[in-house]
């Protein structure tokens, strides 16, 4: 049988997905899939896809979008459409216009407390459960990483995401954080990574054990890094789904969901729920200025700027370095 697999979105929204891929590979369907451009990214040198169909994101209208993806069903003689745009934002997550963003915190998280990956697999039909994100290279990419790599030999690499699409997911003492651990280990790297938009937060963020690369390294760059980094930082956005994907010891700034959501069964897993009432949310946060409760000396939402208490982060990490170093 042939599928076509849609899935247009981020880069997280994309990885999700990719054990679907390998799933129905092994069972001896062709898989074709239609995504944009960060898809792309995600779903390059995948062995598991027969091919991949380029979608230029809003060059089709909303409501044409279902007529679409049918017309390109039939071009490509495809048995089976699977559409899981839009599969978690309208089971698990909710908008601003859905009532249950109003209701109270328990009944919001009986419906979104559920695993991302498993609940992608219910949407395409299947049961299964348990899976992780997938990620290739080309040998070509991973000879070039290889050479960059050369420069962190020896060092206790650390890939930190600066931020995702909102500002609770941007971390507001994360200099903090940085200084007191580079006080302690002197083999202690940064890599700071992210879109452009991120180069603002690099500018506290100025030591010699603190790389730049945000804006810099593409998101596959960033993908080997975190494949051979010794920990990645990460809010709750595609590079914690990266890191998924490996062995890597992980740690994710949990604000609106929760480990059950997102990381239960990455291997390696350091997550932190925010300490604060409103956490989890299970809410689509567009606007954290006028969506969320703000601490204004941090001008940062309550679960970033008040869940995560800067020593506490301290401390974990220097377990993860100890445990690091017993294993090695």
């Amino acid at each position: 049988m042939r599928y076509l697999i849609v899935r247009l979105g981020g880069y997280g929204d994309c990885l999700i997905v990719t054990p679907l891929f390998s799933y129905l590979k092994n069972l001896g369907h062709e898989v074709y899939v239609l995504t944009s451009e960060q898809g792309m990214e995600v779903f390059k040198e995948n062995p598991h896809i027969d091919r991949l169909i380029y979608h230029e994101r809003h060059s089709v209208e909303n409501a044409e979008l279902e007529e679409y993806f049918r017309k390109v069903q039939a071009e490509n003689a495809c048995d089976e459409l699977i559409d899981l745009c839009e599969s978690l934002e309208e089971k698990h997550l909710f908008h601003p216009t859905n009532p249950q963003y109003n209701y109270p915190k328990n009944e919001r998280m009986a419906v979104g407390n559920v695993n991302f990956y498993d609940s992608m697999f219910e949407s395409a039909g299947f049961s299964v459960t348990g899976r992780l994100p997938e990620m290739y290279f080309a040998e070509a990419e991973e000879e070039a990483f290889q050479r960059n790599r050369e420069a962190f030999l020896g060092k206790f690499l650390v890939v930190w995401c600066l931020s995702g699409s909102s500002l609770h997911k941007a971390y507001p003492y994360t200099h903090i954080v940085m200084q007191e651990i580079i006080k302690k280990h002197p083999d202690v790297v940064f890599v700071t990574v992210g879109d452009e938009a991120c180069q603002i937060l690099e500018l506290a963020l100025q030591h010699e054990q603190v790389i730049h690369k945000s804006g810099k390294w593409s998101f596959r760059e960033t993908a080997l890094a975190c494949k051979y980094a010794s920990l990645v930082v990460a809010p709750e956005t595609g590079v914690i789904h990266l890191a998924g994907c490996f062995d890597t010891p992980k740690f994710c700034f949990l604000t609106h969901t929760t480990r059950e959501c997102v990381t239960k069964y990455f291997k390696n897993d350091y997550s932190l729920q925010a300490d604060v009432a409103c956490s989890p949310c299970f809410r689509i946060i567009y606007e954290a200025a006028e969506q969320c409760p703000i601490e204004h000396e941090a001008y940062a939402p309550f679960c970033t700027a008040m869940g995560f208490a800067p020593i506490k982060l301290i401390r974990l990490f220097d377990r993860i370095y100890d445990e690091q170093a017993v294993a090695a």
